[in-house]
């Protein structure tokens, strides 16, 4: 295992600690109930509907493999034992293998803590060092102004807006494309 991947414990604003590390298959459970509460709250995530059990263990082996074979970095934050925030960096295909795709979710109950900008940090450090990763993008809803500002003070810098591409709440909005060059 690479430096930068292993666990590493960093202190967030209100005082606790919390640890970034890769997700493990005896996380399954805790994955499942983790995207089911965003679900439920119906957070600005790609999915919109509840994960089985079942589905949860394929996409986690599915992201181990992933991870193995250097086709993508994943983190959760565990905060007192729960998993309370997940970021991967996936990569391309072919021709635009040199691009890593970035997503992040925090759980409601635990946003502003600063857990956000510490997974962040974390995995776009250990993108920078994978040489593959040339540019890191990401999408995220036009009206999402908290997660706008946090992804600039990353680096991240606007790409395009792309209207009306995301249904949210029986809405059509903006999905906007950001980029950080390496």
């Amino acid at each position: 295992m690479c430096n930068l991947c292993k666990p590493k414990r960093v202190r967030i604003k209100d005082g606790r600690t919390v640890l970034l590390r890769r997700p493990e298959m005896k996380d399954v459970r805790q994955l499942a109930d983790y995207i089911n509460s965003l679900v439920d709250e119906q957070a600005r995530i790609q999915i919109c509907k509840r994960v089985k059990l079942a589905d949860e263990r394929k996409w986690l082996k599915d992201a181990l493999k992933k991870i193995k074979e250097n086709k993508a970095h994943v983190l959760v934050a565990e905060l007192d034992g729960k998993i309370v925030s997940v970021t991967n960096l996936t990569k391309g295909k072919d021709r635009c293998s040199h691009v890593a795709e970035y997503g992040i979710s925090v759980m409601k109950g635990y946003r502003r803590l600063g857990i956000a900008t510490a997974i962040s940090k974390r995995i776009i450090e250990i993108g920078k060092k994978d040489r593959t990763i040339k540019l890191i993008s990401l999408d995220v809803h036009a009206p999402n102004k908290g997660a706008i500002r946090m992804y600039k003070k990353l680096g991240f810098r606007k790409v395009a807006r792309l209207p009306k591409r995301i249904m949210y709440k029986g809405k059509l909005i903006d999905d906007i494309v950001m980029d950080l060059k390496r």
